[in-house]
C-alpha cells in the first residue's frame, strides 16, 4: 500500500505536528508502507525537517491567482501516476476540498479526509475558511471514502453542519511517548536558563500568538495567582510571543513583566514541558489540543480551558477551567500549587499514564493504517 498524505502547508501546527509523528512512526513500524507528502503551500519548519528524515516532501506553493491553475494540473498528474493501491490522505479544510477533487479526477484512490478544528461554523474562523469547510459538506457524501476527525468536539461540529456522519470515524492525536517523558537532566538545564532560584514554581503555556490561544487570559489568571503565591513565575514559549505588543503591554499594566519569561518556538518542547511545575492551556477553542497531551507525558500536571477534547483529555474536572474566564483559570493553578512536592509528583505521574493508556502515537498509527486497508 502507497499513502499520499496532502496538507495545506507545513509550518508549525497541530495538525502538521501529527502529520510528523504519524510518518516517522508508520515509518518505523510499517516500512513496507511507502508514505509521502504533497504539501499545497510553501515549504516550512516541518517540511525541513521530513526532508531531512527522508520522508519525500514536495512543495507546490500553492497561491490565490491565476498561476496556481497549472499547479492543480501538477497535483492531479502527481496522483494519476500511481496504482490503485494508493490512499490519498488529506489535511485540514482547503486539502481537503483541493487534494480529494484532484484525487477524484485524476484517478480511483480512495480518499480520506482528515478534520483538525471544532468551529467550523463560528464567527471567529475565517469567512474563506468557513466557505471551503461548507463547501467540504456538500462534497462529503461523494469525494471521501472516510472521514478522520480527531475529536468528538470535531465530529459534532462538523456533522452539525452537513458533513456524512455515516463516513466519520475518530482517532485522537497520539504522542511519541520515547520523545516526551520525564527528565530531571532536561528540567535543571531548562531552570537554569530560567535563572530559577531555589523553592520557586513555574506555570507555564506553550502556543504561537493567536487571539483564539488567549494569551491575555493567562496573563490575567496569572496575576491572580502572583498576588497571593510570591514563589511563582511564569512562562510564555510560542512563535511571536517575544515581539507581541499586546503582550508586553499587559504585562506592564498588570506589573507582571518581572514575573514572566518569554521565548520564541523551540524545538525542545519536551524540555520546556519538563521544566514547568505547572501547564495551562488557556485556549477559546480546540480540537484536540497537543500541546495538553505532550505536557501530560513529560508528568508535568496540566490544566486546561474547556476546549475541544481537553476535558476527556484531562480525565479530571478539577483540573478543567470555564473558557475565556482569568479567575476559574486562576483557581485551577492555585489547585496544582496548593499540593504539596509528592501529591504534585503523584498528580504528574498519574497523567502520564492516562497518555500511555489511552494517547499513544504508535496506537493512532495503527488506527490510521488499519482504517486505509480497510478501504
Amino acid at each position: 500500500m502507497r499513502v499520499i498524505h496532502v496538507i495545506t502547508g507545513l509550518n508549525q501546527g497541530g495538525a502538521e505536528a501529527m502529520l510528523e509523528k504519524l510518518l516517522l512512526t508508520g515509518r518505523r513500524i510499517n516500512p513496507e508502507i511507502e508514505q509521502s507528502v504533497i504539501n499545497l503551500g510553501q515549504a516550512g519548519v516541518v517540511g525541513s525537517r521530513l526532508a531531512r528524515a527522508g520522508i519525500a516532501v514536495e512543495s507546490l506553493g500553492l497561491k490565490a491567482s491565476p498561476q496556481s491553475l497549472k499547479l492543480l494540473v501538477r497535483l492531479m498528474r502527481r496522483l494519476r501516476g500511481h496504482g490503485f493501491d494508493t490512499v490519498v490522505q488529506t489535511w485540514l479544510w482547503h486539502a481537503d476540498l483541493l487534494g480529494g477533487l484532484c484525487a477524484r479526477g485524476a484517478s480511483n484512490h480512495r480518499v480520506v479526509w482528515n478534520l483538525r478544528n471544532s468551529m467550523p461554523h463560528r464567527p471567529t474562523t475565517k469567512l474563506s475558511s468557513r466557505a471551503v469547510a461548507y463547501m467540504c459538506a456538500r462534497l462529503s457524501r461523494w469525494v471521501p471514502a472516510k472521514i478522520v476527525c480527531n475529536s468528538q468536539a470535531a465530529l459534532q461540529a462538523h456533522t452539525a453542519i452537513g458533513y456524512c456522519r455515516t463516513k466519520c470515524v475518530v482517532i485522537p492525536n497520539g504522542f511519541d511517548l520515547r520523545l516526551f517523558v520525564p527528565s530531571s537532566e532536561a528540567r535543571q538545564q531548562v531552570r537554569a536558563r530560567w535563572k530559577a532560584r531555589p523553592g520557586e514554581a513555574f506555570v507555564g503555556m506553550v502556543a504561537r500568538v493567536d487571539p483564539r490561544k488567549d494569551h491575555a487570559g493567562f496573563i490575567r489568571a496569572a496575576g491572580q495567582v502572583a498576588t497571593s503565591m510570591p514563589f511563582v513565575r511564569f512562562v510564555l514559549v510560542g512563535e511571536g510571543v517575544t515581539a507581541d505588543l499586546g503582550i508586553r503591554t499587559l504585562l506592564a499594566q498588570l506589573d507582571l513583566t518581572g514575573r514572566f519569561v518569554l521565548e520564541e518556538r523551540r524545538d525542545d518542547v519536551q524540555c520546556v514541558m519538563n521544566a514547568l511545575d505547572v501547564f495551562c492551556l488557556a485556549s477559546k477553542s480546540e480540537g484536540f489540543p497537543n500541546v495538553l497531551g505532550e505536557a501530560m507525558a513529560c508528568a508535568t500536571p496540566a490544566i486546561s480551558t474547556d476546549v475541544g477534547d481537553a476535558r476527556e483529555i484531562v480525565g479530571d474536572d478539577r483540573f478543567v477551567a470555564m473558557v475565556e474566564d482569568p479567575q476559574s483559570l486562576a483557581v485551577c493553578i492555585m489547585r496544582i500549587l496548593a499540593l504539596s512536592s509528592d501529591e504534585r509528583h503523584a498528580l504528574g505521574s498519574a497523567q502520564r499514564i492516562r497518555v500511555e493508556a489511552r494517547f499513544d502515537i504508535e496506537q493512532a498509527w495503527r488506527m490510521y493504517r488499519d482504517l486505509y486497508y480497510s478501504i
